[in-house]
């Protein structure tokens, strides 16, 4: 959002140069000139909550998995496979229950362990001992190379989102500016930001931009959300 009004503002400064250059001219005057404050629309802009939702509610997803995995620092992969699917379970039997548990608690005995063994001194440990510490600290390293990795995706995966957000409110604000343009015969839309001084009656087109962009988003919404509905039905 705030690039796409940053494009506005970029654009009102070009317009506002070209407005001066003709008002050098005396042509100013049969121009029709059009102003908006993009900061009010920024604040009460309607219509991204469900995206910003569906972003928001991703992002946490990730970041419970991340925690989820530290929590559960020293299970091998096989048995963090056997804990997700086992967490999965809308309804768990008690037995499930039970084997969460034990898994918790073999992640923390590993835990007490590597570290009681890491505190020891070198020639102080067994050749038992030494091939333990091994074991464990492969553990350990494989479980933080895989919560880097879920880090990795998950900023990869949201960067990817806010950029198509970003597209999205790019190409409605363009294309309502437009339309709010051609319906009041304007031919110049400026930011008010960016305009100290305009010679002549000028109008504001902040509340319709701003209502048409609302409609817009929240009319894209309900598209998205239909196509997700129509491919969950299909895979049913």
């Amino acid at each position: 959002m705030k690039r796409a009004l940053f494009v506005v503002v970029m654009v009102s400064l070009c317009l506002t140069f070209l407005l001066w250059q003709r008002s050098s001219s005396s042509v100013q005057g049969q121009l029709k000139v059009g102003v908006l404050n993009s900061a009010s629309i920024a604040r009460e802009v309607q219509g991204l909550a469900e995206l910003r939702r569906a972003y928001d509610e991703q992002r946490r997803a990730y970041l419970e998995l991340i925690n989820l995995r530290q929590n559960f620092l020293m299970l091998t992969g096989l048995e963090w496979v056997d804990l997700r699917r086992l967490l999965g379970r809308p309804q768990r039997t008690k037995s499930e229950e039970q084997q969460i548990q034990r898994l918790r608690q073999i992640s923390l005995e590993r835990e007490a362990e590597l570290q009681r063994l890491q505190q020891t001194p070198p020639d102080k440990l067994t050749s038992q001992e030494r091939t333990r510490l091994e074991q464990l600290t492969q553990i350990w390293k494989e479980a933080r190379m895989e919560i880097e990795q879920l880090k990795n995706l998950m900023d990869e995966e949201m960067r990817r989102v806010e950029e198509q957000l970003n597209k999205l409110v790019d190409e409605k604000l363009q294309q309502v500016i437009s339309k709010v343009a051609d319906e009041k015969g304007l031919d110049i839309v400026l930011d008010k930001s960016v305009v100290y001084f305009v010679r002549g009656n000028f109008v504001d087109v902040t509340e319709e931009v701003l209502s048409n962009l609302t409609e817009a988003l929240q009319s894209g919404e309900k598209t998205t959300s239909d196509g997700k509905q129509r491919e969950k039905e299909e895979k049913q």
